[in-house]
């Protein structure tokens, strides 16, 4: 049986730059941080107070509302399928999603590190329990998932999935799988999650927070800055787009996701599994690394991470692997967790489209470390040919995921 091509037919997302694909792209080009102070609540005890955090998405304490995250989610999936179906804002999804056979069946994949942790946060600290309150159940994992599906009356396969910080670009891989075996036309990939005094307390105590800002590759590196946020990407069997005349923005050539199997926190620093992890996802493309012309890394700024990538970059990439651009989403907008796959994957897309490579922020060309010998453009956008290129996430617990993305 032949394998169906998946391709990207819709982008949407809500990050620290705003609402919206081109809020993000414009801030990236632009060389703006969206770090800030935070004020969701007092983060004076710890390490480093600035964050990525998206406004206007205010809090609910009574829980009577969806949590921040779901409603940052929902935000990204409406534009992600209005962007799909070349839908006006003015006109319900619903009603075109119902003509829509193979729509209706659309696959869901939401991908999370801690789902709607501040509904948690009321129920277990406030002990509010009450029927009227939200609580817990808009912390389940599964939530989100039911929400989109009765949100746009999607009667198809869900999943939900939570792999720390590699759960967005890992979404993205499990839904193209979807459709390359023909469990559904049309799938959409979610990645959403918000910061909290409990998420902000935990990954305060891993001791990754750096004390001054993200410096990606720079040999003054301390530690990452975490954010928050939401991006969907609408994937479709490129047979299934052609016949709606839907032009899609770029072809899901390859996937891939593996362990390191090392530690629960520690990464594994010889870059075994990353290295497996790129081989693998070009190989699913059925393409060489010759033929990598992008690198969109995880690029953290923690002292270990950005090593070993670098490691696993030249070992894939041989002496190419000193020349293929490189971007680093974190540095403008820090760590969205379990967001960053899909609106990591969704600038590498708006890189593929405009041939752009975005600057690293936080990196001094004079102080670049020797041990992560990339291509890191600074100051501007590098103007490059990009034909194909490799994104990929990481996370705690040694999951690794990758997608290869090309021109259609």
């Amino acid at each position: 049986m032949d394998i169906p091509e998946v391709v990207i037919t819709g982008m949407g997302c809500v990050t620290p730059h705003g609402k919206g694909v081109q809020a993000l792209w414009r801030g990236l080009l632009e060389g703006r941080s969206a770090l800030q102070p935070l004020t969701l609540f007092d983060a004076s005890v710890f390490r480093n107070p600035l964050a990525g955090t998206v406004s206007g998405y205010p809090a609910d304490p009574e829980c009577k509302a969806p949590s921040r995250a779901l409603r940052m989610l929902i935000d990204a999936a409406d534009e992600a399928v209005q962007d799909a179906l070349q839908v006006p804002q003015s006109e319900a999804l619903s009603a075109r999603i119902s003509a829509d056979e193979d729509w209706k069946h659309a696959a869901l994949v939401t991908g999370t590190n801690f789902g709607g942790m501040s509904a948690a946060e009321v129920a277990l600290v406030d002990g509010r329990t009450q029927p009227e309150k939200a609580g817990l159940e808009g912390y389940l994992f599964g939530a989100a998932g039911n929400t989109l599906a009765a949100r746009y009356g999607f009667a198809g396969p869900r999943l939900n999935l939570s792999l720390s910080c590699a759960s967005g670009t890992a979404a993205i891989g499990l839904a193209c799988d979807m459709i390359r075996r023909g469990r559904a036309d049309v799938a959409l990939a979610c990645g959403y999650d918000e910061l909290s005094l409990y998420v902000y307390a935990g990954l305060s105590a891993l001791r990754a927070i750096t004390p001054e800002t993200i410096r990606p590759f720079d040999k003054r590196r301390k530690g990452t800055l975490f954010s928050e946020g939401a991006g969907v990407v609408v994937l479709e069997s490129a047979a299934h787009a052609a016949a709606r005349g839907r032009t899609p923005y770029a072809k899901i050539a390859g996937r891939a996701m593996n362990n390191d199997a090392y530690h629960m926190t520690a990464p594994e620093q010889e870059a075994r599994g990353i290295q497996a992890l790129m081989r693998a996802a070009l190989a699913d493309a059925g393409i060489s690394p010759e033929q990598i012309d992008h690198l969109n890394l995880h690029a953290t700024g923690t002292p270990y991470n950005d090593a070993i990538e670098t490691k696993a970059a030249h070992a894939v990439f041989g002496g190419r692997g000193r020349e293929i651009p490189v971007c680093s989403v974190k540095s403008s907008i820090g760590h969205c967790m379990g967001a960053a796959g899909t609106i990591e994957s969704i600038a590498a897309v708006m890189s593929l489209r405009e041939q752009k490579v975005p600057p690293v922020l936080g990196l001094d060309p004079e102080q670049k470390d020797p041990d992560c010998n990339l291509n890191t453009p600074t100051g501007v956008p590098l103007a490059c040919e990009i034909r194909t290129l490799l994104k990929t996430s990481y996370g705690f617990g040694g999951t690794n995921a990758a997608v290869v993305l090309s021109r259609t």
